[in-house]
């Protein structure tokens, strides 16, 4: 659901939080906000309520606003058991109310959750508010259990050593930063490979050679991606016969990066009517708000960390 950018999962009154705390984190494109706060005050595209079938348990901030409102709007809800409907706002500052069942287990919370960013995405909505739902504050127990499961599918993180390969890194670097004294030129890149090519990399470094492996769509080069999770993807970091995935936290210099395209060996002129003003520096899917890096340049890129790990 790439049109919808700002998601909000708000506990607005969820009691481990205090009204200072805010964590922000992205899944994908998605941007992802937990905090404490009103939910009336929300400056979203929508906010969501969680009622039940017929709206006589809406969720209560809502409901004071909007009691006159909300009741001429209670015909629309006749909805299955995680439905959700959609309504004007009345005198709040969103576009909209998205009214989804409240349910108490985690299956029908995701399912209802989802059917809310499906009609998000159906409405051209582009953030929306949740409220807390079902917070059943989880024991220690519970706590430390989900911590163990965390730590268990970590098998190990090498740090990569190699002179040579960092001297070339290192050389073209300076140049890049001396040419472009204002930018961030180097950023912390994953990229998800296969045992065999591993070996290769810690001793040689990355190889365009090996592009193809996995996609070409923004160009022959070597990929790399903003955030992990997606070098995770068995597509990208297929397990061995023991199960065991390979991904690279890598350094890698992107300076000044061009749209990707298929086929291209090269990054485009800098100046496309003077074929001597010099080349990008990488392709990216998305000039403006990139995600994918797409390197040409072998000496471009050092592999910092090699973390293998299981899946489960």
């Amino acid at each position: 659901m790439q049109c919808l950018h700002d998601y909000k999962i708000a506990y607005f009154c969820c009691l481990s939080l205090t009204l200072a705390t805010t964590a922000e984190m992205f899944i994908g494109r998605v941007k992802v906000k937990l905090f404490c706060g009103d939910i009336t005050k929300e400056k979203t595209d929508a906010i969501v309520s969680s009622t039940n079938l017929s709206m006589g348990l809406l969720f209560r901030p809502i409901h004071n606003l909007l009691d006159t409102f909300l009741k001429m709007c209670a015909f629309e809800c006749n909805q299955p058991g995680d439905g959700v409907v959609i309504t004007k706002p009345g005198n709040l500052t969103a576009k909209h109310i998205i009214h989804m069942v409240g349910q108490t287990k985690v299956k029908d919370i995701i399912s209802s959750m989802l059917k809310v960013f499906k009609m998000c995405e159906d409405h051209k909505i582009q953030s929306v508010s949740f409220p807390a739902l079902s917070t059943g504050r989880p024991t220690y127990c519970q706590y430390c259990s989900s911590l163990t499961f965390i730590f268990r599918i970590k098998k190990g993180i090498q740090r990569i050593q190699s002179k040579d390969q960092w001297q070339r890194y290192a050389v073209k670097k300076q140049m890049l930063d001396k040419k472009y004294p204002q930018n961030k030129n180097e950023m912390d890149l994953y990229h998800g490979t296969t045992a065999e090519i591993c070996q290769k990399v810690n001793s040689n470094g990355f190889n365009r050679s090996f592009c193809g492996t996995n996609a070409t769509v923004y160009g022959n080069g070597t990929y790399f991606a903003k955030q992990s999770w997606y070098s995770c993807n068995d597509t990208y970091s297929n397990p061995d016969a023991q199960g065991l995935k390979y991904m690279y936290q890598a350094r890698v210099l992107v300076a000044k990066p061009c749209l990707g395209t298929p086929g291209m060996v090269e990054p485009a002129p800098l100046d496309p009517s003077n074929p001597y003003s010099g080349l990008h520096d990488c392709a990216v899917d998305n000039v403006q708000n990139p995600f994918i890096y797409v390197v040409f340049s072998d000496a471009g890129v050092y592999p910092d960390y090699l973390i293998s790990f299981k899946a489960s």
